[in-house]
């Protein structure tokens, strides 16, 4: 059982999202109410080998469609892809399309806290409601543009999450089709020389749709993790139950669930 700080403290948030998801009365907010946050410029440098920068790509749960706003504690900063400038990291990140909250603001004042890097750079750019197949063709231009103001900006990745899959759930997408996909799609980062670890969820949970298609999204998610491409396993999002989810959709993630989604992606993340 490791017994360093870190897992410590991963595993007391695990623990207080379990606290929370007992609370069945967890308040849901009206998203497009709340005002816009203010943006905080800063400088994206300086940054060291304790410096994460990590791309968060994939669908709406990785999209701001988190029902609770979050403003990071920590050295944690947001990458615009539309103007290649750093932010004070707060939600909804800048980048995707959703008003809510994002899993990868709290995950990065986790890796700070448990002592893994001392500043995190997030570049989200998922798509809401995106299938696999969509984020390989309309959706494209958003993982070339990152690259490409990444590039710009001097910062070189060192880590690509990626948690998707409710769509493909929804669909006929086999699991062959899935795994081509996925290969397809790490491979532009590839091509443009980023070799950053690619952590992929396991993620086909959106009660309010029904899916009938999540064995085949699960297993193939299983079955993408490659050596050569550096592809990893990353976390299963789908045992974050009800209690954490949206009453209105079982499927985007209320405070809690936002909780123990970030706490689930540290546990994995090196």
């Amino acid at each position: 059982m490791p017994s360093n700080p870190g897992f410590l403290i991963v595993g007391a948030l695990i623990g207080a999202a379990a606290i929370m998801l007992g609370n069945h009365r967890v308040r849901q907010i009206d998203l497009a109410a709340l005002p816009k946050p203010d943006r905080i410029e800063r400088s994206c440098g300086p940054f060291s080998r304790q410096t994460a920068i990590i791309v968060v790509h994939g669908q709406s749960n990785a999209a701001n469609y988190g029902s609770s706003r979050y403003s990071a504690r920590e050295a944690v900063d947001n990458f615009d892809p539309s103007t290649g400038k750093c932010f004070a990291a707060i939600d909804p990140l800048l980048g995707t399309d959703g008003a809510g909250g994002n899993f990868a603001t709290r995950l990065g004042d986790i890796l700070i806290q448990t002592g893994l890097y001392n500043r995190v750079i997030l570049v989200p750019i998922a798509v809401e409601g995106a299938s696999l197949s969509a984020l390989n063709s309309e959706y494209a231009d958003r993982i070339d543009n990152a690259i490409s103001k990444l590039k710009a900006a001097g910062l070189t990745l060192t880590h690509l999450l990626f948690q998707q899959g409710e769509k493909d759930a929804m669909l006929t997408t086999t699991r062959e089709q899935y795994v081509s996909l996925l290969h397809q799609l790490v491979a532009r980062f590839r091509a443009a020389g980023l070799d950053a670890p690619f952590y992929l969820s396991r993620s086909t949970r959106c009660d309010a749709a029904d899916p009938q298609n999540s064995a085949a999204v699960r297993a193939a998610q299983e079955s993408a993790v490659d050596g050569p491409l550096n592809i990893r396993q990353g976390p299963d999002t789908d045992t974050i139950g009800t209690e954490g989810r949206n009453p209105n959709d079982g499927c985007h993630m209320n405070e809690a669930g936002t909780l123990a989604d970030a706490a689930l992606w540290a546990a994995f993340i090196k």
